[in-house]
């Protein structure tokens, strides 16, 4: 009896976490490269900017977008995140670990 009860928690607990990332609409993206991009001295306002490609439903999205470090904190090739793409407005929604929602404008797309 004692079991089955830890296995029924551990069904639910697992069910939560799937329900959590695809809240929304969200779907699970993967992070395929990730770098900062080099200040430009003419233009220092822009010094947190980068460049993302992500991966999500067998297409490689290549975006860009800016923020402070902090949003970025974890982000490194092969992490997952739930994401939304918007491919009319070209842009992806990306919950961030710190708990902000990061928005990157999509440049272009691979299959």
């Amino acid at each position: 009896m004692k079991t089955r009860s830890i296995a029924l928690a551990c069904c639910i607990s697992i069910a939560a976490v799937l329900a959590y990332a695809q809240d929304e609409g969200f779907q699970t993206a993967q992070v395929v490269s990730f770098e900062k991009v080099g200040q430009n001295e003419q233009h220092p306002e822009s010094a947190d900017r980068y460049k993302i490609a992500m991966r999500m439903n067998g297409a490689v999205y290549v975006c860009k977008a800016e923020g402070p470090i902090t949003d970025f904190m974890g982000w490194s090739p092969g992490k997952q995140f739930p994401a939304k793409l918007d491919e009319k407005e070209k842009t992806m929604l990306v919950k961030s670990p710190s708990g902000n929602t990061v928005q990157l404008n999509v440049t272009s797309k691979k299959h």
